[in-house]
């Protein structure tokens, strides 16, 4: 059995919800408005192994990942809007050919004509320092919510949507020294 102060963490602060960073190459302006990014969820499959008596739960060896969401202000230009929605209907339905075959391979393509875009998250510490980086490989649009507009509101609340990524693989979480 070890010492209380071997049981104690070493670092007391909480991770800080508003310290973050996000860097989308593909969409400039939604990464500057950004307001709220989740975490995907993790699931680990699972199986059962039957015994006479009961079913006992066995891990499985697959992992699935939920979507990523990212949260932004819509800029009065629609320009973040549109970037999203751009892409999302070139991937998805496009209205002629040409806006389909404008998207090319990540070698092929720059930046902003790629099918797919990294996307980095940046956590930092409770003094501003960055602290995690968290990186999701070819990212790719799969839903943009709708805008709402309403001449009853008393405030000027921004008009915020969300927009869900896929992505390939894994997203890895890496310390920054």
């Amino acid at each position: 059995m070890g010492t209380l102060t071997e049981q104690q963490p070493t670092n007391l602060n909480q991770l800080n919800v508003v310290s973050f960073d996000v860097t989308f190459s593909r969409n400039p302006a939604v990464q500057y408005f950004c307001q709220r990014i989740t975490l995907p969820s993790v699931v680990l499959g699972e199986t059962n192994h039957p015994t006479p008596f009961m079913n006992l739960p066995v891990e499985g060896d697959t992992l699935t990942f939920e979507s990523l969401t990212l949260s932004f202000i819509v800029d009065e230009d629609l320009t973040n809007y549109t970037e999203v929605y751009t892409w999302l209907t070139a991937l998805g339905f496009p209205r002629e050919f040409s806006q389909f075959a404008s998207l090319k391979e990540p070698e092929q393509a720059s930046r902003l004509l790629s099918k797919y875009s990294d996307l980095t998250i940046v956590l930092h510490t409770n003094k501003s320092n960055p602290n995690y980086r968290i990186r999701f490989t070819d990212c790719f649009p799969t839903s943009l919510s709708s805008i709402g507009f309403d001449a009853t509101p008393t405030g000027m609340d921004p008009i915020v949507v969300d927009a869900t990524y896929q992505f390939r693989g894994q997203f890895d979480i890496e310390k920054i020294i």
